[in-house]
């Protein structure tokens, strides 16, 4: 709530703040907005004028402005360096860490890239082109380089005088990777060993071994399926020869988790993850991508029509009043086998070499679910049936035409489901495409069709004409 009061007390201040007249009074107010969480102020920052979150954020202190700067989106990011002069976006540029640097980078575009590359020194820069050739889905597009490491020759004693002396300008993890003097990873040693063990003890004779080293080339989600199956908070990240370039933290873990279920929401909705946040991305961009896949989407669908058509003649009556019923009971089926399917995929328990398990175990799975739905819907067809035309024979033929379709559908839809992300995988594609309006698309015209077929062998095997 004090949160709260503080933003709408500068927000009633703003014109002040934007003219430059800073005042006593607003000077206490952006000394109270100091003690928010930067998270926070980022979040609020992005919600008013994107002019006026500017002019608050040159107003406070340049250790704060760091760390808001982070937790900024790429185009408030933008709009804050553009309101420094030249000198103090260089400076500004110089205080951020290489990994902020590349993550903001990898946004802009190539003449804007070389704009600002300049205004850095010569040593950040080749560190900032080094990282910018990994791509942002390997795990040297996610790791931090910004790390200390002690060479293995080292004694327990040297390393803490150098760790006291470097401490302030370097990341410093539980674990501290150890190398040779060519940069060859060898192993870590932990806090806690450069208290317990003896100052004159040589770092290569207390060494742990990793469990688990990261390649710079890996695929990021591979990586983070590692890291949690091994149940290690940061990795080392090796080229070739495991020469070490950086760690993979926890935070770059949190980091990566969100971003890619952030992607397989967008996938399951048969879009293409977005960039920029919603609002930073344009209204004719969503246009473009929303409807094309609509469109692709409805051209599929005329399939469906053209069943209906077929077989125009056997759902003029009765049968049509479960279509929908038929059609969304195997979309359901559909859907929950394959969230298991892409889940599982997800954390590495499903895969490649455990897929026909997976399928052989969903089979007998659906043929229950089959079953019991059948069962079910026969009764409930049966009830409506008698009702309508109280016709013993015809209800009974009607209600196992319908039971029988649905068992089928049911059955059908949980293999497509069960199969459909592993295919996607084989083509190369993400297995999220297979959720969502994709599966239910093809789901809709297999299921319509499968029901057209087995009411028509029905009523002919018993003789009755629709």
């Amino acid at each position: 709530m004090m949160m709260q009061e503080i933003f709408a007390d500068i927000a009633k201040h703003m014109d002040e703040i934007t003219q430059g007249a800073i005042t006593p009074q607003v000077r206490e107010l952006l000394q109270r907005l100091a003690k928010i969480h930067p998270a926070d102020i980022a979040e609020w920052l992005e919600s008013i004028l994107r002019n006026d979150a500017c002019k608050i954020f040159i107003a406070l202190p340049e250790e704060l402005q760091l760390r808001i700067f982070h937790a900024c989106g790429y185009t408030l990011q933008v709009g804050m360096l553009e309101t420094l002069s030249e000198i103090e976006r260089s400076d500004f540029l110089q205080h951020l860490s290489i990994d902020d640097l590349t993550d903001f980078f990898d946004d802009l575009s190539d003449e804007e890239l070389k704009r600002y590359l300049k205004l850095l020194h010569k040593k950040d820069r080749d560190r900032v082109v080094s990282l910018l050739q990994f791509s942002p889905d390997s795990a040297g597009g996610i790791m931090y380089t910004d790390v200390l490491t002690l060479m293995q020759d080292l004694t327990v004693a040297k390393s803490i005088h150098i760790l006291q002396r470097l401490r302030p300008s370097r990341a410093l993890h539980h674990k501290i990777y150890v190398t040779t003097q060519n940069n060859e990873l060898v192993g870590h040693i932990n806090l806690e060993d450069l208290v317990l063990k003896s100052p004159t003890t040589r770092l290569s004779s207390i060494l742990r071994d990793d469990e688990f080293v990261a390649h710079v080339d890996e695929d990021r989600q591979d990586v983070v399926n590692k890291m949690l199956h091994y149940g290690v908070s940061n990795i080392p990240v090796v080229g070739h020869d495991r020469i070490f370039l950086g760690v993979i933290p926890s935070e770059a873990l949190a980091e990566t988790i969100e971003d890619e279920a952030s992607e397989d929401i967008y996938r399951m909705s048969a879009l293409a993850p977005i960039k920029y946040t919603y609002f930073e991305t344009s209204f004719g961009r969503l246009l473009y991508q929303r409807s094309s896949i609509l469109i692709v989407l409805l051209l599929v669908q005329t399939l469906s029509s053209i069943i209906v058509q077929r077989y125009n003649y056997l759902l003029c009556g009765f049968l049509s009043y479960f279509i929908a019923t038929l059609i969304s009971t195997g979309g359901n089926a559909s859907s929950q086998t394959s969230a298991l399917a892409i889940q599982g995929m997800a954390t590495g328990e499903i895969d490649i070499d455990t897929s026909r398990r997976f399928i052989q175990r969903e089979l007998l799975m659906s043929s229950i679910i089959g079953v019991v739905l059948g069962i079910f819907s026969f009764a409930r067809t049966y009830f409506v049936d008698r009702i309508l035309y109280h016709d013993a024979s015809f209800s009974l033929v009607g209600s196992f035409a319908v039971s029988l379709s649905l068992t089928v559908i049911v059955i059908v839809a949980v293999l497509l489901g069960s199969a459909l992300p592993f295919i996607l995988k084989r083509l190369g594609l993400d297995p999220a495409h297979s959720a969502g309006p994709l599966l239910t698309t093809i789901i809709d015209v297999v299921g319509l069709l499968i029901y057209c077929l087995i009411s028509s062998w029905v009523f002919s095997f018993f003789g009755i004409v629709k």
